[in-house]
C-alpha cells in the first residue's frame, strides 16, 4: 500500500471512465415498497416521546409536546437495522423541531418495530429544557449550559446484542473571536450514545433503553476547531465500535480522527489522526473486513489548508488497519476525480445560492452540496471493498462512479459509472453490504424537464425551481462489478430548493442519505420536501422556492423560532423511509 500502489491508484484515476455493465439478478429486479413519513410532526398523529418513556417511563416535556406538533425541518437521515431482529429499525437526523422551544436544532432519534411501516418520534437525551433523568446524566448537560445548544449529524450502528451505538456532534453556532476570518469560539464535542434492550430476552425491545452518552473529542475554544462529519461502525464479531470524524482548523489541514471502543461503549480510546500528508480531509466512511479489518475512506486532496496550491488533486483517500483499529496504514489516495459539487453553479463561488444576501450571479437557486464521497461498502462474501462518489464528468454533470478492490484496498480498479444516465445529475451516494448484496441509494435529477448539465437540479434557464428529484436504488451481486438497472425509491418528486434556512433566504438538504441493510432485509431514508407549501414571490423574484408564511410570500412568519409557521408547512421538510425488496 505504498509507493507502487499509489502509482497504480493515480493511473486508473486519470483513465477514461468505464460503465458498469450490468448483472443478471437471480430473481425479480429490486423494488421500492411505500414511502413512510418518519418524522410525524404535522399534530394530527404527530408525538414526541422522551427517551425515559421509550423505557417504559412517563417523563414528558414541553419541547417534546411542541415537536409533535410544529412541522419544522428535518434532513442528514440515518439508518440502522438490527441484527437481531430486522424488523427493528432505527433512524435519526438533524431535527428542527427543538427551534421553538430549545432555541436549536437537537439530534432526533426515531424507531420502529415494522420494518420502517410506521415509527416512533424522539430525542436524544441533554436536549435544552430536558430535565429527564436521562438529561441529567449526560455529559452533553454541561455542553449545553454552556451555549452549545445544537446537534446534529447522525450516524447509527449495530452490534449483535440488541445494542444500538448513535454517534453525532453537538455544538454551538461559533462566533467570530477577533483573530481572523477563519477563527471561531466553537464550543461542543463528538459524542457515541448506546441504546440497549428493554428486555435483552425479547429482540423486539433492542434499542429502546437509552444507556449512556460519551464524549469523544471537544472543540478547542478560540482555536476554530470544530469537529464535524462522522461516521460509526460496529465489528460483529467483536463487538468493537469504531468512530471516526473530521477536525476542522481554522489554520492548517483539517484531520481525520479515529476513536475505538473495545468495552461497548462504555468508553473510548484517545483520538488517533489517521489522515498525516493529506488535506482537505473530510467525509469519513467506514467497512469491516472479513477478518476484522477496519477500512476508512474519505475525501481529500494535496493542496492547502485553505486554498489548493496548483497542481493539487481531489479524490477518495483510503487507510486501513489489521490490528482492529490501532494502527493504521498510511493515508493515500485510491482514486482521484473532480468532485460534484453545487458551488459551480454559483457564479462567484458560492456554496449556496437564494434571495438577497444569498442571491449568486447566475440566478439559481439551491442547498449546498460539496461533501462528495467516498461511501464505503465491504463485501465479506465476494472479497471486495467498494467506494462510491460524486464525481463531475467532463459537461459538468454529476454522476456516481465507483471502484473497487479485491486486496483489501492495496490496489484499486478504475472508475466506472454506477448507475449511466444521459439526463440529470447524481448525488449524495451511500452503499450498505450484506449476505452478497451491495445496496446503492442516491438523489437522481434525471426526471428534470429542465436539465441542462450547466444548471443546478430542478432550476430553469431562468432560474425557476421545480420538484424533479426522486431517491434511486441499485444493487451488486458479485461484489461491485456489475449493478442492477436502478429502479426509483420515492413515489413522488421533490424540490430541493425551498428557502427554509437563513431566515427563509437559502435551502438545505443536508449532506447525506441512508440505505442500510441486514441478509435481506434493506431500507432507505432521505430527506424529502413533498409536504412543504410554496407560496409564490410576485413581487421578489417568484423562483418557485418560497415558502408559505415567509412576508416574502404575503405571510407575516418572521421568525422560525416563533408558532407562526406551524400552521402554514412551509418549513415542512420530512424524513421519508422505504423498505426495498431485493
Amino acid at each position: 500500500m505504498r509507493s507502487r500502489s499509489m502509482v497504480l491508484c493515480v493511473a486508473t484515476a486519470l483513465a477514461t471512465v468505464a460503465s458498469a455493465g450490468t448483472s443478471a439478478l437471480a430473481g425479480p429486479a429490486p423494488s421500492a415498497g411505500t414511502n413512510v413519513r418518519v418524522t410525524v410532526d404535522n399534530g394530527a398523529n404527530g408525538s414526541y416521546r422522551s427517551a425515559d418513556q421509550l423505557a417504559g417511563g412517563g417523563y414528558t416535556d414541553p419541547v417534546l409536546m411542541r415537536c409533535g406538533i410544529d412541522r419544522r425541518m428535518q434532513n442528514e437521515p440515518t439508518l440502522a437495522i438490527d441484527p437481531r431482529d430486522p424488523s427493528v429499525w432505527t433512524s435519526g437526523s438533524n431535527d428542527y423541531c427543538t427551534v421553538p422551544t430549545a432555541g436549536d436544532a437537537w439530534a432526533g432519534f426515531y424507531r420502529s418495530t415494522n420494518s420502517g411501516m410506521s415509527w416512533t418520534d424522539s430525542l436524544l437525551p441533554a436536549y435544552n429544557g430536558d430535565m429527564s433523568s436521562e438529561g441529567a446524566s449526560s455529559p452533553l448537560r454541561a455542553q449545553v449550559a454552556a451555549g452549545a445548544t445544537a446537534a446534529g449529524d447522525p450516524v447509527m450502528a449495530w452490534d449483535g446484542s440488541g445494542d444500538l451505538f448513535y454517534m453525532g456532534n453537538n455544538f454551538n453556532r461559533g462566533v467570530e473571536n477577533g483573530v481572523s476570518g477563519g477563527t471561531r469560539d466553537n464550543t461542543g464535542d463528538i459524542w457515541v450514545a448506546t441504546y440497549a434492550p428493554n428486555d435483552p430476552g425479547n429482540p423486539a425491545t433492542d434499542g429502546a433503553h437509552y444507556v449512556r452518552t460519551v464524549i469523544l473529542a471537544t472543540n478547542t475554544f478560540g482555536k476554530g476547531s470544530f469537529n464535524d462529519k462522522t461516521n460509526l461502525a460496529v465489528d460483529p464479531a467483536t463487538g468493537n465500535v469504531y468512530a471516526a470524524w473530521s477536525d476542522f482548523h481554522g489554520a492548517g489541514c483539517n484531520e481525520i480522527l479515529f476513536s475505538r471502543s473495545t468495552d461497548h461503549g462504555a468508553t473510548f480510546s484517545a483520538p488517533l489522526k489517521i489522515s498525516s500528508g493529506i488535506c482537505g480531509n473530510q467525509g469519513p466512511s467506514i467497512a469491516i473486513g472479513p477478518s476484522g479489518q477496519v477500512y476508512i475512506g474519505w475525501e481529500g486532496n494535496t493542496g492547502g489548508a485553505l486554498s489548493k496550491a496548483p497542481g493539487a488533486v481531489s479524490g477518495a483517500v483510503f487507510a486501513s488497519s489489521v490490528d482492529f483499529g490501532q494502527t493504521f496504514s498510511k493515508a493515500v489516495f485510491a482514486v482521484t476525480y473532480a468532485p460534484f459539487v453545487f458551488s459551480q453553479f454559483s457564479g462567484n463561488g458560492a456554496r449556496e445560492c437564494g434571495d438577497a444576501p444569498f442571491a449568486c450571479p447566475t440566478g439559481f437557486t439551491f442547498p449546498r452540496s460539496d461533501l462528495a464521497g467516498p461511501y464505503l461498502a465491504a463485501d465479506n462474501v465476494h472479497g471486495t471493498v467498494v467506494m462510491a462518489f460524486q464525481a463531475a464528468q467532463n459537461s459538468g454533470q454529476g454522476q456516481i462512479e465507483t471502484v473497487r478492490s479485491a486486496n483489501g484496498g492495496a490496489t484499486w480498479s478504475g472508475p466506472a459509472l454506477l448507475a449511466p444516465s444521459e439526463t440529470g445529475h447524481q448525488f449524495m451516494p451511500f452503499l450498505a453490504a450484506s449476505s452478497g448484496r451491495i445496496s446503492a441509494i442516491w438523489y437522481d435529477s434525471r426526471g428534470d424537464l429542465d436539465y441542462a448539465a450547466t444548471r443546478p437540479p430542478c432550476n430553469s434557464a431562468s432560474g425557476q425551481t421545480s420538484a424533479c428529484l426522486n431517491v434511486r436504488y441499485a444493487e451488486s451481486i458479485d461484489g461491485g462489478a456489475n449493478w442492477s438497472p436502478s429502479v426509483q425509491v420515492t413515489d413522488a418528486q421533490t424540490n430541493l430548493n425551498y428557502e427554509q434556512f437563513g431566515g427563509r433566504l437559502v435551502p438545505f438538504f443536508g449532506d447525506y442519505i441512508t440505505v442500510a441493510a441486514q441478509g435481506s432485509t434493506v431500507g432507505a431514508v432521505w430527506t424529502d420536501q413533498r409536504n412543504t407549501v410554496g407560496m409564490p414571490d410576485p413581487s421578489g423574484d417568484n423562483d418557485g422556492a418560497d415558502v408559505a408564511g415567509d412576508p416574502e410570500t404575503g405571510g407575516a412568519c418572521t421568525s422560525s423560532a416563533t408558532t407562526c409557521f406551524d400552521d402554514t408547512g412551509g418549513l415542512d421538510q420530512n424524513i421519508y423511509s422505504a423498505l426495498i425488496t431485493p
